[in-house]
């Protein structure tokens, strides 16, 4: 026993350090399987109401399908992020664990462990030192780009998956170590695409470049591709990867989600407000790149890095330079750190705040944008230049002098970011409360009508499902709490675009018609959409509640609505529009005049129609005059039809057909005049029905990915007597 602790006394040591890691960021409290609440601060929300369907439900196949996360809109365990690995294992035992279970502070244990071992591994094998070496892997247990990610992404806490391909790459041939290679990219797929993503294209590189140098046989090299794609791919479909089209696994945000090339000594992430140095001052960066571009070295590495420059360009350089000269794998490698950091900076090149753009093909830029946010790529560059900055020193000084020199160094490292550090090393303090992951006052549910409705009724939807919905983090604490049994209030890494657009077009026909279900919640997405909901529901036994400033419906809990729901009920009207005033549209503006059937665009100021029938409803002054209302709108033009046909109904009638002229020279910009007599006025109150015959989406005509069925592009509205 004596010998196997003696034989294994740095791998304990490096257990004993995780766990005052672990202890120190997640906190003792919640360590344990059965705590989830410190989960429901943020984006790991999605990762554990992931698993928790996931879990409750039965196996299917795909072994990842997970329907119950995102009801009509297609899901797996994968595009929550819940590290299908560990959500597979343990739903094996799904009737022996408690309904609140959790493992993401033992996936958290483990990326500690694993980020020092496997440093410490490269270290060992080209230092033969193990003091030196485990001073040496403390850098990479502290490194900012790790810590960073704990709290926020629990999936990408998993970059010893990026120390690992550097071991194997550095220690190992790549052309008999194909096993090797196949499991670690199995493995990665488990965890988090962008790590199968990083470890391929590195891979590939490395096996190429050898096969060159090497002279090995070609078909040896094809035979070694295939068992690793196809095992991958198999793998893939196993987990539920192909639950969505390829063209879904396009993402917004390539050449946006970027690495600057100061992002290196950008101290301070100004998404999380954090400073990592007390030294180096905050360089402003694009949102874009401090999300997912940080990749502050830290002033100790930075030092170090330049220290070892300055050694392989000095006098005394020569035993360095014939170290490198000799380790082809470390010149391979130097290489590949370059194609990743052109990777991660993408084809908008920034220095700061001045950028290039290289135009790119619209098909080269789509196989890009399936990692979009290509900043990470340099997660593997800046390992591999803290492994060769250390090494380097190791091997111009004697042994003494290399270990003092390493000490310094990390003793400046950990001075510097302990002003990151200070945030995440809280261990007695509740996470609730730390003030860099507490929840606005205004996510907090604490009405008792919460209780009441999710005791009684088993599926919570919202009237505008889509694939990141920013009422999620208000809600997921009280599913899983109230143990929901399907929700459309979700957010998914990735989804299907189809499915989504699907799911809000079936949604509206069921609630036009007066169909909801029994059982069911709905959490009603804004004012535009409760308006609709009430000119539909409103002589119908149909309860509508207004708490926590949320509004939601229920059918037949006419016994839980209080004074405060009637009173605000009865305020709700079409929002009025004054006469001869042009109204701009912008679907971010949640007091408007759209219901059902209206979509983004993109930010920018307009409306997409979206779907077969789009909703406008306003009030006007009182008047008895007939009225014109005038769109002004710009059509969906594709090259699928040569008009644009639909129907206009108003308050429930048909009034006048418009057929759009898709060819002609006027065809972006036009305008639409409906006549409205003020007999059809009900209340003052006039609700517009759009029905278009033939909307079409962008990804039928491949134009994008999107898949949403878009008629007009609605930009202002205005409406005058006659």
């Amino acid at each position: 026993m004596n010998k196997f602790f003696i034989d294994n006394r740095v791998n304990f040591l490096f257990f004993i350090v995780s766990l005052i890691f672990l202890f120190a960021i997640i906190g003792p409290k919640n360590i344990f399987f059965g705590n989830t609440e410190w989960l429901y601060l943020g984006e790991p929300a999605m990762h554990q109401l992931g698993w928790h369907f996931f879990k409750n439900d039965i196996w299917r196949f795909p072994l990842g399908s997970n329907p119950n996360y995102g009801d009509d809109l297609g899901s797996s365990i994968v595009f929550s992020d819940s590290i299908p690995i560990l959500a597979l294992f343990f739903k094996l035992f799904k009737f022996f664990i408690p309904n609140n279970f959790q493992y993401f502070s033992f996936w958290y244990l483990i990326c500690f462990y694993f980020q020092l071992f496997f440093a410490y591994k490269i270290l060992q094998k080209f230092t033969n030192s193990i003091p030196y070496s485990f001073v040496g892997a403390i850098f990479f247990v502290i490194a900012p780009i790790f810590i960073y990610r704990i709290h926020l992404h629990s999936a990408l806490a998993g970059q010893w998956l990026l120390l690992f391909t550097l071991y194997l790459g550095l220690v190992h041939k790549v052309n008999k170590s194909t096993f090797l290679w196949s499991i670690l990219l199995i493995i990665s797929s488990l965890i988090h695409f962008y790590f199968t993503a990083m470890i391929l294209v590195a891979y590939t590189i490395l096996r190429m470049l050898n096969f060159y140098f090497d002279k090995e046989k070609f078909l040896q090299v094809v035979k070694d591709f295939l068992i690793i794609i196809l095992s991958l791919l198999l793998v893939l479909y196993l987990v539920g990867y192909f639950q969505i089209r390829m063209a879904d696994s396009l993402g917004v945000g390539f050449g946006y989600y970027k690495l600057n090339l100061l992002s290196i000594f950008d101290s301070t992430n100004s998404v999380k407000n954090i400073s990592w140095s007390w030294i180096l001052p905050d360089i402003k960066l694009s949102r874009g790149e401090e999300l997912e571009g940080f990749n502050y070295l830290g002033l100790g590495q930075i030092l170090m890095l330049l220290f070892g420059i300055i050694i392989c360009f000095g006098r005394n350089s020569s035993s360095i330079n014939l170290f490198i000269r000799e380790n082809r794998q470390f010149k391979i490698f130097l290489f590949i750190a370059f194609v990743f950091t052109c990777w991660a900076i993408s084809s908008n090149i920034s220095l700061g705040s001045h950028t290039y753009s290289i135009p790119l093909n619209k098909y080269i830029f789509g196989l890009l944008s399936i990692i979009k946010s290509s900043g990470r790529a340099f997660w593997l560059v800046n390992y591999f230049l803290l492994l060769l900055s250390i090494i380097i020193i190791f091997k111009y000084f004697d042994k003494k002098k290399s270990f003092l020199i390493i000490l310094i160094f990390l003793f400046i490292q950990i001075f510097d970011l302990s002003a990151g550090l200070k945030n995440y090393f809280k261990p007695f303090m509740p996470l609730y409360q730390n003030p860099m992951l507490a929840m606005d006052d205004r996510d907090i549910l604490k009405d008792e009508i919460w209780e009441d409705l999710f005791s009684n009724n088993k599926v919570i939807k919202t009237t505008y499902p889509v694939s990141w919905s920013g009422l999620f983090v208000k809600f997921a604490p009280l599913i899983e709490k109230y143990n929901m049994e399907k929700t459309n209030l979700v957010i998914f890494a990735r989804s299907n675009r189809q499915a989504n657009a699907q799911a809000r077009y079936n949604l509206y026909n069921n609630l036009r018609s007066k169909q909801i279900k029994t059982n069911t919640v709905y959490i009603i997405h804004d004012l535009g959409h409760l308006r609709n909901l009430k000119s539909i529901f409103k002589d119908e036994n149909v309860s509508f509640f207004y708490r926590d400033n949320m509004w939601s419906m229920a059918l037949n809990h006419n016994d839980l609505i209080n004074e405060n729901d009637k009173e605000n009920f009865n305020k709700i009207k079409p929002k009025l529009i004054e006469f001869n005033k042009v109204e701009n549209l912008i679907f971010e503006n949640k007091d408007n005049y759209y219901g059902f059937g209206w979509s983004h665009n993109l930010g920018k100021p307009g409306i997409w129609s979206e779907g077969k029938v789009s909703t406008l409803l306003f009030s006007v002054e009182e008047s008895n005059k007939d009225l014109n209302l005038e769109l002004s709108i710009e059509p969906h033009i594709t090259n699928k039809y040569n008009y644009l046909d639909f129907d206009v109904y108003v308050n429930n009638f048909l009034k006048q057909n418009v057929k759009l002229d898709l060819t002609g020279s006027n065809k972006k910009n036009q305008k639409i005049k409906i006549f409205i007599k003020s007999a059809d006025i009900t209340e003052n109150q006039i609700k517009i029905d759009l029905d278009f015959k033939n909307p079409v989406s962008p990804m039928e005509v491949f134009a994008s990915p999107d898949s949403r069925k878009l008629g007009i592009l609605l930009k202002n509205i205005k409406i005058s007597t006659i």
